[in-house]
């Protein structure tokens, strides 16, 4: 065991009895780091169609920590299938630290999962994978969702450890044993993403506080998951405002705090956007449309001048991401029940134009998960399901 992993305890002289060691916050939230990097590693065993983290114990455990290079996943639709899987699993309290007496306590990962779900389904699309493939566009979408997923999927992990209070505050990417934190920068954008996760934001206007980086606790982020400890003594009966509070509370930091620093403010990706509305409001106008088919500016976005007449206005509606939440296991759907559309052209990279679809679209998952548990529930255990999927190029 190297040095910065012994843990040392006071031991007793009864025999057959055991006293408690505690593990240091730096290596409670190297293994929370790890168990969120395995879920996307290509060499992890598996059981039940899962990365396998049942180590033999129910618990933390030093003998958990990696000891081998990790090789991730490379297919940013696999990836963020397998994203989508390790949410549900931790929703439905499926791993070595849940209680699946507490199944809803972990409420956003819920929506999550039909998030990362939604964002693979944008990267199956035909005019993704074929004209924007190596684009500013493409690796901006797989960015958010890589190093959103780095941020939020530990606190859950160390909230069901039980030390998410003690050790909230001292999470420190820095500060991971050395192999996490080795294994942690292989990943792809990290360079470029670490420093600016999280910023402080007020929580209703976007507006930024402080910039901390480094997966750094927020005031959001506490406020949501003490609504989870209130969740977890509350009457029945107050538990569905709890756990919907939480997710509001999740959500700001996710699309304010992660998402807004990360991609939204970085002008490459702006000008994708702006480019994208503005081609899509030209392509109303035929005449319009046919005198920007020999554009540079549309060569740009992957469209031949042959084909631009007819393919523009669908491609670049695909070109839009996440302007559509499917609330089933599915990539999409007819029923407007389990769906939640975007307003057309909306300003994505606006935070509070972004957060009020999102506050409509997480009123209608509450509303189908308390009136409709059950098939949620089916539809996030299939989700849970792709956790082992093959990686393909």
């Amino acid at each position: 065991m190297t040095p910065n992993l012994t843990v040392t305890g006071k031991t007793n002289a009864e025999p057959n009895t055991c006293v408690d060691a505690q593990c240091s916050c730096d290596i409670i939230w190297s293994l929370a780091q790890q168990f969120t990097m395995r879920q996307l590693v290509t060499h992890a065993p598996t059981h039940k169609h899962m990365p396998d983290y049942r180590e033999g114990d129910p618990h933390v455990s030093n003998k958990q920590l990696e000891k081998e290079t990790p090789e991730f996943v490379s297919n940013y639709e696999l990836r963020a299938r397998r994203i989508a899987a390790a949410y549900a699993r931790v929703f439905l309290e499926d791993f070595h630290l849940g209680d699946t007496n507490k199944i809803g306590r972990f409420y956003w990962l819920g929506l999550g999962a039909f998030a990362s779900k939604q964002v693979a389904a944008t990267f199956h699309q035909w005019q993704v994978k074929y004209l924007v493939r190596r684009s500013d566009l493409f690796e901006y979408l797989g960015r958010g969702n890589l190093w959103l997923f780095n941020d939020v999927l530990p606190w859950f992990y160390a909230y069901a450890a039980g030390s998410f209070e003690a050790c909230a505050a001292s999470r420190n990417s820095e500060n991971f044993v050395d192999q996490v934190k080795t294994n942690f920068t292989r990943q792809k954008g990290h360079a470029e993403s670490i420093d600016k996760i999280p910023y402080v934001i007020d929580g209703k206007t976007g507006e930024k506080k402080a910039k901390l980086g480094y997966l750094k606790q927020t005031p959001i982020v506490k406020k949501g998951f003490d609504e989870v400890a209130a969740w977890e003594t509350a009457r029945e009966a107050k538990k569905p405002r709890l756990a919907f509070s939480h997710l509001l509370s999740i959500a700001q930091h996710e699309q304010g705090e992660v998402l807004q620093g990360l991609i939204y403010d970085d002008p490459k990706f702006e000008w994708w956007l702006k480019g994208q509305r503005g081609t899509l409001a030209l392509s109303d106008d035929t005449a319009i449309r046919n005198s920007i088919k020999t554009s540079a500016e549309m060569m740009k976005y992957g469209i031949s001048a042959e084909g631009a007449d007819t393919a523009l206005v669908p491609v670049i509606r695909a070109l839009m991401p996440n302007l559509q939440l499917v609330l089933t296991s599915e990539y999409e759907t007819d029923d407007i029940n389990f769906r939640s559309d975007a307003p057309d052209r909306m300003v994505l990279e606006d935070y509070q134009q972004r957060m009020s679809w999102i506050v409509g679209a997480a009123t209608k998952y509450h509303g189908l998960m308390q009136n409709q548990t059950e098939k949620m529930i089916t539809y996030l255990s299939a989700i849970r399901s792709w956790g082992d999927e093959t990686d393909t190029p």
